[in-house]
């Protein structure tokens, strides 16, 4: 009879115990959805950074070319200098 005693004297600790551990997992689990969304946010900023990079680049190598060949249109030809 006693050690009934006792476990009712434990069980509501235990009961708010559980409580307070089931509202911390929620919210931990809505601090992880959330930086999942963000997550999922930075990765697509950096596919389009990845994307303008690449669109870059190939617009250097197109004003490269571009201006290597107006040097070469404005030179003098060989057959010019002989």
């Amino acid at each position: 009879m006693k050690e009934l005693g006792v476990v009712k004297g434990i069980l509501p600790k235990v009961f708010q115990e559980r409580d307070f551990m089931w509202e911390e997992v929620k919210s931990y689990s809505e601090m992880n959805m959330l930086l999942n969304y963000e997550i999922n946010m930075l990765k697509k900023k950096v596919d389009t950074l990845d994307e303008d990079i690449l669109m870059k680049e190939g617009q250097i190598t197109i004003w490269k070319d571009w201006i290597g060949k107006s040097f070469d249109l404005l030179a003098i030809p060989d057959s010019l200098l002989e």
